[in-house]
């Protein structure tokens, strides 16, 4: 009985000294992209939030940024698995599963806020005071995107003409010189993106209408990761289930959504092709938490 006792602690201080058990939790996340970019500061404080809500059955962890890289990049990275469980914060796309490979934590991340979009405009266009209120009238129009983005599928499918472009930072200067007209962003990344680009005077963004599409948006990962996606998921649904992420969302967008006015503009809604067979775990909402918006940005 003592030598089977002795074989047993034996086995389980071996496996308590296995690689396995010391190996150091990594979670992998996008960087900024440059010098004030704040994309990605919503997104990994919500894995960190994640992270801590099921450290207690699942360890300890680390957060580790990857070098800076574009949206394209940063995708092909993943499917590599060339970081231990890298996250990208991506919208919703049937060929990031099918053709990619990947996989997804069914929980939209963002509370859907990213479908409700706002457009920087060519100042010229803005002081024309043309009136801009339906989708008739935008497809007289060029828009710009980023090259890979779902939105450009999105926009092209309601008949708008798009152009996309690798360099992120060019695109505001492509707004600001009359060379496209509109370049639409996420209600919620609007002050971001004029704090970051404070520099350029003339930029400014429409005061007339609204896009509204579905566009959800969740973390994607290498399939060979399904612990992370299994602890994260978790994570994100104890977060929500105790408001901590409402939390964490008002904290992060509410000033962008008071500075651009959402009840004063007209709605112009678009269709998303991409998401026939996208089974969410349940519709995002994010309309309850704009009862404490608070005042107003002094941005420009």
């Amino acid at each position: 009985m003592k030598n089977k006792y002795a074989r047993h602690l034996a086995l389980s201080l071996l496996l308590l000294c296995s690689p396995l058990a010391l190996a150091e939790f990594i979670v992998s996340h996008r960087a900024p992209f440059s010098e004030g970019d704040k994309h990605h500061v919503y997104s990994t404080e919500l894995l960190r939030l994640a992270l801590e809500k099921t450290r207690k059955e699942y360890g300890d962890f680390t957060l580790r940024p990857i070098p800076p890289r574009n949206y394209a990049r940063a995708v092909k990275a993943a499917v590599d698995n060339a970081y231990p469980n890298l996250m990208i914060e991506t919208s919703y796309e049937q060929a990031l599963t099918h053709h990619a490979k990947l996989d997804f934590i069914n929980f939209p991340m963002d509370l859907g806020v990213l479908g409700y979009r706002v457009c920087f405009i060519n100042p010229k266009l803005k002081a024309s005071g043309k009136e801009i209120t339906t989708l008739d009238q935008l497809r007289q129009y060029n828009f710009v995107h980023g090259v890979g983005w779902a939105d450009t599928i999105i926009f092209r499918h309601n008949g708008l003409k798009v152009q996309e472009i690798e360099y992120y930072d060019g695109i505001f200067l492509m707004v600001i010189g009359g060379r496209v007209d509109f370049f639409c962003r996420g209600v919620n990344e609007i002050l971001g993106e004029m704090e970051q680009f404070s520099q350029l005077k003339e930029l400014t963004i429409d005061d007339q209408f609204l896009l509204v599409y579905p566009l959800p948006r969740f973390f994607y990962l290498n399939r060979a990761n399904t612990l992370a996606k299994e602890r994260i998921g978790l994570g994100l649904q104890r977060a929500y289930a105790d408001g901590s992420m409402q939390a964490l969302w008002k904290e992060s967008f509410l000033p962008s959504l008071a500075l651009v006015g959402l009840k004063q503009r007209k709605v112009i809604r678009l269709e998303n092709p991409l998401l026939d067979e996208l089974d969410m775990s349940f519709v995002p909402d994010f309309m309850p938490l704009l009862d404490e918006e608070p005042k107003k940005s002094q941005a420009k």
